[in-house]
């Protein structure tokens, strides 16, 4: 599966859990601007933050085993 096809089947299975999602105000117009202007690199770099947000929310939803720390007994 290619990426394109990973987004679009990705978009279409939570589609709407998206449509809920509130959207912040502007961004669809500065979005829109970067479109009509080529500006590829800022939408791309767009794209992996919020990758790595989801990457990292994935993280830490996981739980992270922690060892508890040596207690000494008096």
């Amino acid at each position: 599966m290619t990426p394109v096809e990973w987004i679009r089947q990705m978009v279409e299975a939570n589609r709407e859990a998206l449509r809920q999602i509130p959207f912040p105000p502007g961004l669809a117009e500065y979005v829109e601007e970067l479109v009509k202007t080529g500006q590829t690199e800022q939408i791309i770099a767009m794209m992996k933050m919020s990758f790595l947000i989801g990457v990292q929310q994935g993280a830490r939803s996981e739980g992270v085993a922690v060892t508890p720390p040596v207690r000494i007994q008096a």
